[in-house]
């Protein structure tokens, strides 16, 4: 027969090993849902990253080409704006000192002048046209709207990139804090049922709680 101390050594023992079999089968099933989660936020903030640096990338070409050939139209409309006048200061001039070559020339001048004017406007209206590629003809003709919505989504994608890397802090803090628990639950188990044995087990449930918190925050 068994003595009633040695019922209760036996009975204490008994829930210290289920106590931390639980706890083992507890920090099993977080390591692997901690895990999942850190791939996943881990993937997702690559991608947000990605699409952002992207995004970064085809904003700075679109504004330096739009730039671009916005400056150059005004500049080669300049240039047609200046030959015309040019060639009406040269008639005025033939006129006034009755010279018919200089008039010719300076009417010349003028009209090559608003000719070039008016082949250049019809020129920018049609940019962007064939035989450019899709992507050359949206860098030119791209507006402000679409340039906005552009750095919209680009912000957005930033964004996306922090929240998943700050879920992804979580369920690394998490996995860590599970690290430290399977430690303390080997220590246990060498310790025993003891005083200093129940300590490290319970050091170990805390531990597995905060991972199991992490886990919540890494989700939400």
């Amino acid at each position: 027969m068994i003595s009633p101390d040695a019922a209760a050594d036996l009975q204490a023992e008994r829930r210290f090993d289920l106590v931390a079999a639980l706890l083992i089968g507890v920090i099993a099933m977080l390591a692997a849902v901690l895990a999942v989660i850190q791939i996943e936020t881990a993937q997702a903030a690559g991608r947000a990253q990605v699409e952002a640096a992207r995004l970064t990338a085809d904003l700075s070409a679109r504004l330096e080409v739009s730039d671009t050939a916005q400056g150059q139209v005004v500049v080669e409309q300049q240039e047609a704006l200046a030959l015309a006048i040019q060639g009406t200061d040269r008639a005025i001039a033939g006129l006034q000192h009755n010279d018919n070559g200089s008039i010719a020339v300076g009417e010349a001048e003028h009209q090559a002048g608003a000719d070039l004017g008016g082949a250049l406007t019809a020129t920018s209206a049609t940019s962007g046209g064939a035989p450019l590629d899709s992507y050359t003809s949206s860098l030119l003709t791209a507006t402000i709207g679409q340039l906005v919505a552009e750095v919209n989504e680009q912000n957005r994608q930033v964004d996306l990139a922090n929240d998943a890397g700050a879920r992804n802090s979580r369920s690394i803090l998490g996995l860590s804090f599970l690290a430290l628990a399977g430690v303390l639950t080997g220590l246990a188990a060498v310790l025993r049922e003891g005083r200093a044995g129940w300590i490290a087990l319970l050091a170990a449930v805390a531990m597995a709680g905060a991972a199991g918190l992490m886990a919540v925050l890494a989700v939400i």
